[in-house]
């Protein structure tokens, strides 16, 4: 499961323009999954607005009429900010007994329609995966042509009771263990993991360089033991090493990942603003849409999350990082 999350994550990491050819990893096709109008789903909005939640109902309002189940509905870039998040969610949606995901993707000439099953082995997407496709300039056209299609087909209906109101998670955080809005001052003494970038044939950047500049970045900033571990290495492997502490990341934007790591939010907050403390002391503005990466730091035995004592993100994951090991420095370096 692991390996599918890393992969895709690096994969949909480099298609967030709201390309034609936006997922790559799915095989597109005109079969409808069988049992549409008989099992539950949930939908994935990959939308133009951080107000996706509007858009939603407009396609929930063709599913009622299909027979589609919808019983959920989530950001896409919630789902596929970072291995913590993709976890997360497909644990709190595997538990509901949901068996189909429906992607609806915004490009330039209108919105695309993605059906396929979800994988039982864990993960949302498994390069090569089948997931019928259809496209329309409209999400009300969208829904119209999939309703032509379906009374055309020989799917039986069996979902009937669908909620009128498309269930929206925007306030899903996705912590699950403890949080701690401070850093641990045991890791002065345990050696930190830092997840190398993975290889992978459909990113578009040199991953020697890449881990070779984490390295620099840590080897510059971070005063204290750490080291560079394979992506794919687990908890247990990872202890039997010698590490106590691993190195993560999630990425979004800036007013998703606040939502998504616990942060509270005023209303009508339009810019966040990050701190770097110490002897390069920054301050940075960002609008709340903008797109952000934020590290953080996780116990291995405890499971406990450590985000730091200041909101430190960055537009690029090596600012991001250096804001976070400076202040981790300016808080625990004696």
């Amino acid at each position: 499961m692991r390996h599918y999350i890393i992969s895709i994550l690096l994969i949909f990491a480099s298609l967030q323009g709201f390309s034609q050819e936006a997922f790559p990893f799915l095989n597109k096709s005109n079969q409808l999954p069988e049992d549409l109008l008989s099992k539950r789903a949930v939908v994935f909005m990959n939308v133009n607005s951080l107000k996706w939640d509007e858009e939603a109902q407009k396609i929930h309002n063709s599913f009622i009429e299909i027979g589609v189940d919808a019983v959920a509905y989530y950001a896409l870039s919630d789902i596929m900010s970072g291995e913590d998040a993709t976890t997360a969610f497909y644990s709190d949606i595997s538990k509901r007994a949901i068996k189909n995901m429906l992607i609806i993707h915004q490009y330039d000439n209108g919105f695309e329609l993605y059906a396929t099953k979800i994988p039982e082995e864990g993960g949302f997407f498994q390069k090569g995966m089948q997931a019928f496709y259809l496209e329309a300039p409209s999400l009300k056209e969208l829904g119209t042509k999939l309703q032509t299609l379906v009374n055309k087909s020989d799917l039986e209906r069996e979902n009937f009771l669908i909620i009128d109101v498309p269930e929206t998670f925007k306030r899903t955080n996705v912590i699950k263990s403890r949080r701690v809005a401070n850093f641990n001052p045991d890791i002065r003494i345990d050696k930190l993991a830092v997840p190398k970038f993975e290889n992978n044939i459909m990113l578009d950047v040199d991953i020697e360089k890449a881990n070779a500049e984490l390295d620099s970045i840590m080897n510059q900033h971070y005063p204290f033991k750490y080291g560079l571990v394979d992506p794919e290495m687990s908890v247990e492997e990872m202890i039997s090493e010698g590490y106590l502490m691993v190195l993560k990341k999630l990425e979004n934007n800036g007013e998703s990942l606040r939502r998504m790591l616990g942060y509270d939010l005023s209303e009508g907050e339009t810019l966040l603003i990050s701190l770097r403390k110490g002897e390069d002391e920054k301050v940075m503005k960002y609008r709340i849409n903008e797109h952000v990466h934020k590290y953080y730091v996780q116990q291995l035995y405890t499971k406990d999350i450590y985000l730091g004592d200041s909101w430190d993100a960055g537009k690029t994951w090596q600012e991001a990082l250096i804001n976070h090991v400076e202040n981790l420095k300016a808080k625990l370096k004696r």
